[in-house]
């Protein structure tokens, strides 16, 4: 559990620092609620906010030098950044927060005036990280590189107002808001990310076994098996039938960093 959601988990909030961003830019303009207020309540004294680090805008540079970006949306797009950092030596920490409970406003498109305040149906939990990790399979158990997921609490306003894309039937996003940081958990090693499959799970894994296990279906367990496997984490062992079946890959000897 990080020092965030232990902060929020204690009922005290959490420090806040009064950075002023270093570099001014699109990223600054253009992000919603959810990502400035993730960024305000991770920083901590002597961090830099928006800093330049080998040429590239980091969202936080903290005081022991490890970079931080925070990333609401899709982690595939940040995949090269976070390499490149990582080669060059730095220590780098994505935090991707998932929405375990969110509330949805809808405004009216003209006035702006609040028309109705709903619980979405739709609730992540801690293997929704894996939906954004099939397009991001590299950043796992990569050297220099931790994921941090925030299992969090938001509130999402939307207006109709036919700007949104036909998929969302007109439907623009306002805002996404941070209500609470229910909990943490960040995965660097391989030991931390095969820690997901239990160990009273015989191997060789199947989706349908991982899936029983875990309690959340075949379709999500495959997701993961696929990701771990992606990053040599797992080969594919004797089939199950028609079923592929993995088992755990052979760990390379330690680099720096551990394993």
């Amino acid at each position: 559990m990080g020092l965030l959601a232990k902060a929020s988990l204690s009922g005290a909030a959490p420090p806040r620092a009064a950075l002023v961003a270093e570099r001014s830019g699109i990223n600054l303009y253009s992000e919603h609620s959810l990502h400035s207020a993730l960024k305000a309540r991770l920083a901590g004294p002597g961090d830099r906010l928006e800093a330049l680090v080998g040429g590239k805008v980091v969202d936080l540079v903290r005081a022991d030098g490890e970079l931080v970006e925070v990333q609401t949306g899709s982690l595939g797009k940040i995949v090269p950044k976070v390499l490149a950092l990582a080669a060059a030596g730095h220590r780098v920490r994505v935090v991707h927060p998932v929405s375990v409970e969110r509330e949805i406003r809808r405004l009216d498109p003209k006035t702006q005036e609040l028309l109705s305040v709903r619980k979405s149906p739709k609730h992540g939990d801690l293997y929704s990280l894996f939906d954004e990790l099939v397009k991001a399979a590299g950043l796992i158990a990569s050297r220099n590189v931790t994921i941090e997921v925030l299992l969090v609490r938001t509130a999402e306003t939307k207006t109709r107002d036919g700007s949104g894309s036909w998929r969302r039937k007109g439907d623009r996003t306002v805002d996404r808001e941070l209500v609470e940081v229910l909990s943490s958990r960040s995965f660097r090693t391989r030991g931390q990310w095969l820690a997901l499959i239990p160990k009273s799970l015989i191997p060789p894994w199947t989706s349908a076994a991982l899936g029983e296990a875990l309690d959340i279906g075949s379709d999500r367990a495959r997701k993961i098996l696929y990701c771990l496997a992606r990053a040599g984490l797992l080969v594919e062992g004797p089939k199950d039938g028609r079923r592929k079946a993995y088992v755990a890959a052979k760990a390379r000897s330690p680099g720096p960093t551990g394993s």
